[in-house]
């Protein structure tokens, strides 16, 4: 079979193995009395100390096999009050059991005020009947540095040149998004418009190697979020 017949058959093969999929409504479990999985939690943001009031949060258990068919249910549904706490319940059936994942997702939020505003999808691993999940999460907003990078010229074929930006996020909460690593060389453009984490602290480490000799700087910086801050590295240091 020639390439493009075999890419061909591969994709309507896939097509039909999603179009036989379905989706279907579990929302009478979350009336369940006895044997029910519970999930807690709270939504936040500014390094743990606000609430994202309101927000929509769905578990749905997916049966969809990689690139097979299958079933996606939705299981339960609530939202976050205005302490960004939310409550979820319902009954884990007998196949769920036996098979799939159950997923956590979220209602989209603004991509203008939020880094990583897709946090959908979040699987929910050893889940089973009669538990209580605790997923407390932290959502950065969006802050700007305008960064310049001095003497890139003076970087030569041996050298190394590289910036790493962490979230370390609040405890007892995940993040939706950890950092960046990134890395420069004497072709890099000198100024950059960087979307960082706003309202928490960042980590920011500064690897360089220079004729053979490694060293790697450490700092904590702040941005104000929706704000836009310079900053400067200097390949010399």
């Amino acid at each position: 079979m020639k390439t493009g017949k075999l890419i061909s058959a591969i994709l309507i093969g896939l097509f039909l193995s999603i179009s036989c999929s379905k989706e279907e409504d579990d929302l009478d479990s979350q009336n369940c009395v006895i044997d029910c999985t519970e999930i807690v939690g709270k939504i936040m943001t500014d390094n743990g100390t606000t609430p994202i009031s309101n927000l929509k949060l769905t578990v749905q258990w997916d049966n969809i096999p990689y690139l097979g068919s299958g079933t996606i249910r939705t299981k339960a549904t609530t939202n976050t009050d205005s302490d960004g706490n939310f409550y979820l319940k319902f009954f884990i059936n007998d196949d769920e059991l036996e098979k799939g994942v159950f997923r956590l997702f979220y209602e989209p939020l603004d991509n203008d005020k939020y880094l990583r505003t897709d946090l959908n999808g979040i699987s929910l691993f050893q889940i089973t009947r009669d538990t209580t999940l605790t997923k407390n999460h932290n959502v950065p907003k969006k802050a700007f540095m305008n960064l310049s990078l001095l003497n890139l010229n003076q970087i030569q074929s041996n050298d190394s040149f590289m910036t790493e930006f962490s979230y370390p996020g609040p405890s007892e909460f995940s993040q939706s998004i950890g950092g960046e690593v990134i890395g420069w060389n004497s072709e890099s453009d000198q100024n950059h418009l960087i979307e960082i984490a706003g309202n928490q602290p960042i980590d920011l480490k500064i690897y360089r190697t220079i004729n053979g000799v490694s060293t790697t700087e450490i700092e904590t910086i702040y941005f104000d979020a929706g704000t836009t801050s310079n900053y400067t590295i200097d390949f010399n240091n």
